[in-house]
C-alpha cells in the first residue's frame, strides 16, 4: 500500500489527505493542533497521526509539506537530519518556490509543487477532497520526479504542469499574490472612504464589491508569509498596478471619456479570454 505523509492539515492539506485516503492510500497526518488531528482521525481524513521524525517517515513513498513557506523551510531542515529511505519523494505545496528550493538544496528526491486553488476556507473544517480536480498543479523540479509525483497524486485529478522556479514565482506573483493584495487594499480603501460602517455600507454592497474582494477573506497570516517570500516580483507587479491606476485616474481627471473607454474595453476583452483554454 502506498504510504503518504501529509504535514499540515489545513484546508488544502486535509483535502489532499482525504482524497488519497479515500483511494486506499495509507495516509499519515501531522499537525500541531490537537482538535485538527482529532477531526482528521474521527472523520477518516487520515489513517494515523504521526510526527516529523524518523519513525513516522520510515518507508514513506511521499512526504508532502502543506504549511506556510516559512514553516516549510524549517521542515526541510528537519528532514535533512533524518535518515530517509532513498526512494522517498519529498514535495511541498507552498505558494512560492525560490526560497524553498534554495533551502532544499542537497535534499534528495525533493520537488516543488503548487496547486493553483483559490479558497478563503480555513482549517480542516473547510476541506473539500475534490478541490484539486481539473485545476492546474505546478511541479518544479526533475522530469523523472515530476512523472512519479503525477502518478502518485493521480487520484487528485489535477492538471499537472511543469515550470521552473523563476517562471513559477513570476507567474504566481502576477495572477495570485497581486490580486490578493489588491483585494485587501480595495477593502481598506472603501473603509477609509466610509469609516466605521458609514451609511451602513457593509450591509449594502452588491456583487461588484463582493466578487472583487472575496479573496480578502483569506487567512492574513498565510498571505503575509506568501507575499513576503516573493517580495521582488510582487513589488514589480505593484508598481505596474500603481502606474495603471494613475493612467485611469488621469483620464478621469481630464474628462477623457474616449481614452478611459478604450482602457476598460481592452481589459474586458482580456478578461473574456481568461480560462477559455487550458492551453491558452
Amino acid at each position: 500500500m502506498t504510504k503518504v505523509i501529509v504535514d499540515g492539515l489545513g484546508s488544502m492539506g486535509s483535502s489532499l489527505a482525504e482524497q488519497l485516503e479515500s483511494n486506499n492510500y495509507y495516509v499519515v497526518g501531522i499537525d500541531d493542533n490537537p482538535s485538527t488531528t482529532q477531526i482528521a482521525l474521527s472523520e477518516n481524513v487520515v489513517n494515523e497521526i504521526g510526527h516529523l521524525d524518523a519513525e513516522t517517515v520510515k518507508d514513506a513513498d511521499l512526504i508532502i509539506l502543506c504549511t506556510p513557506v516559512s514553516v516549510i523551510i524549517k521542515q526541510i531542515n528537519t528532514l535533512k537530519q533524518l535518515h530517509l529511505n532513498p526512494d522517498t519523494i519529498i514535495m511541498d505545496i507552498g505558494s512560492t518556490k525560490g526560497e524553498i528550493l534554495q533551502a532544499a538544496a542537497g535534499l534528495n528526491n525533493f520537488i516543488g509543487g503548487h496547486p493553483m486553488i483559490g479558497t478563503e476556507r480555513k482549517g480542516i473544517v473547510g476541506r473539500d477532497k475534490n478541490m484539486f480536480k481539473g485545476t492546474p498543479f505546478f511541479l518544479i523540479g526533475d522530469d523523472s520526479l515530476a512523472a512519479k509525483v503525477e502518478k502518485l497524486l493521480a487520484p487528485l485529478g489535477s492538471d499537472f504542469q511543469q515550470l521552473s522556479a523563476k517562471e513559477h514565482d513570476y507567474l504566481t506573483a502576477a495572477i495570485s499574490a497581486l490580486p490578493h493584495l489588491v483585494a485587501y487594499a480595495l477593502t481598506d480603501s472603501v473603509d477609509k472612504m466610509l469609516p466605521e460602517n458609514k451609511l451602513n455600507w457593509q450591509n449594502r454592497v452588491a456583487g461588484g464589491f463582493s466578487d472583487t474582494t472575496r479573496i480578502a477573506k483569506s487567512n492574513p497570516s498565510l498571505w503575509t508569509d506568501i507575499i513576503m517570500s516573493n517580495k521582488q516580483q510582487i513589488l514589480e507587479g505593484l508598481d505596474d498596478m500603481i502606474n495603471t491606476l494613475s493612467d485611469y485616474r488621469h483620464d478621469l481627471e481630464n474628462g477623457d471619456t474616449e481614452s478611459l473607454n478604450k482602457k476598460i474595453s481592452k481589459a474586458q476583452e482580456i478578461r473574456k479570454k481568461v480560462g477559455e483554454s487550458k492551453n491558452g
